[in-house]
């Protein structure tokens, strides 16, 4: 099997890296329904801090069975994408399938870790953006942005730009879907976000006078000459589908001095993984409680009992965090006999 040859080179890469780096290794299975798409895609190998990655797209639950079963304890950590895209044709049981599930089954040796393809790819954009308004006084509050594609990557995109005050159109097809996942976005939005989000089934109406585009169809091309032309001034096109814009369409683009950029999950995955390292991090080794001398500790994320001591680490205290109410949240106002109790820990925690 060709496909599981790659990956076996795509290991030893990793594995040759992260040696040298003294890294972690990791291995990403994603899946899609993109809809040209009939074998496996390979994605780059990705190096953060902490992690080097290969990566490989799966269309079927075979597929990501047969990858994990070669991969399994030839890496350390083997991460999962929980979203279920693949439709029920191209799963084994014939229900939607399940790739989290399928390699849960299939390791023994590696760490499974869970991540959620498409919030990696807000957070790139959100990121993304962020950083290309940084000059805007309001950034991107305020702004007029079209998102071409109200499935559920365009929905949560809207979502999250909506929340930060920009005024989003999104697009679909079918209006009757439009206008539930319209009026769900707008029901979810913060109380008192003023900014709307608004749908339209005319690409072309979404686009006129908007100051971000973003392509969210599954690869296939929406975005015309024509739309382009109706940006406003030094618009910013993001290509999150990969393969939304006509070639006339980016070749206008770089006629007008619209710049476009093609998604990139890279900065989104190095915060990720920190993010996953961190969590697994202090469940392990920080997350408890126990008794030291006279004072009850506790950390890691544990709910404290009622005048527990708060601190970043029950086993090798070395800050003190406050004490907790008993209900989830710190005392605000601390009697003298706590306080007490606090400096006599500082103390205890500095003489060692």
């Amino acid at each position: 099997m060709r496909c599981i040859e790659k990956i076996n080179e795509m290991v030893q890469q990793v594995l040759k890296l992260a040696d040298e780096e003294g890294k972690l290794t990791g291995f990403c299975i994603g899946n899609t329904a993109k809809i040209e798409s009939s074998g496996v895609y390979f994605t780059p190998i990705r190096k953060t801090p902490i992690m080097v990655a290969g990566g490989v797209i799966v269309y079927s639950e075979k597929q990501a069975i047969d990858i994990a079963k070669s991969l399994d304890g030839k890496v350390q950590y083997i991460l999962v994408d929980a979203e279920k895209k693949i439709p029920e044709a191209k799963s084994l049981s014939g229900d939607p399938a399940n790739i989290e599930r399928a390699v849960r089954e299939s390791i023994q040796k590696s760490t499974l870790w869970i991540y959620k393809g498409n919030d990696l790819s807000v957070e790139a954009v959100d990121t993304l953006l962020t950083y290309l308004t940084r000059d805007f006084i309001q950034g991107i509050g305020g702004a007029k942005i079209a998102i071409l594609g109200a499935g559920n990557l365009g929905a949560k995109l809207a979502l999250r730009l909506v929340e930060r005050g920009a005024h989003v159109t999104i697009t679909r097809r079918k209006k009757e879907r439009l206008d539930t996942i319209v009026q769900a976005l707008n029901y979810i939005k913060p109380e008192y976000t003023t900014s709307m989000i608004t749908g339209t089934t005319s690409n072309r109406k979404a686009a006129k006078n908007a100051e971000i585009l973003i392509g969210a169809t599954r690869g296939h091309p929406v975005i015309t000459p024509d739309i382009v032309r109706n940006l406003a001034e030094k618009a910013i096109i993001v290509d999150v589908g990969k393969g939304t814009l006509f070639p006339e369409a980016i070749s206008l683009a770089e006629e007008m001095d619209v710049d476009i950029y093609r998604l990139d999950i890279s900065a989104a995955f190095e915060g990720l993984i920190s993010s996953l390292w961190a969590t697994e991090d202090i469940v392990k080794r920080r997350l408890g409680r126990r008794q030291l001398h006279d004072a009850c500790l506790v950390s890691g994320g544990l709910i404290g009992r009622e005048n527990e001591i708060v601190v970043d680490n029950v086993w090798n205290p070395a800050r003190v965090y406050g004490i907790a109410d008993g209900r989830g949240d710190f005392v605000r106002h601390l009697s003298k006999e706590q306080m007490a109790r606090i400096e006599k820990l500082k103390n205890l925690i500095e003489a060692h």
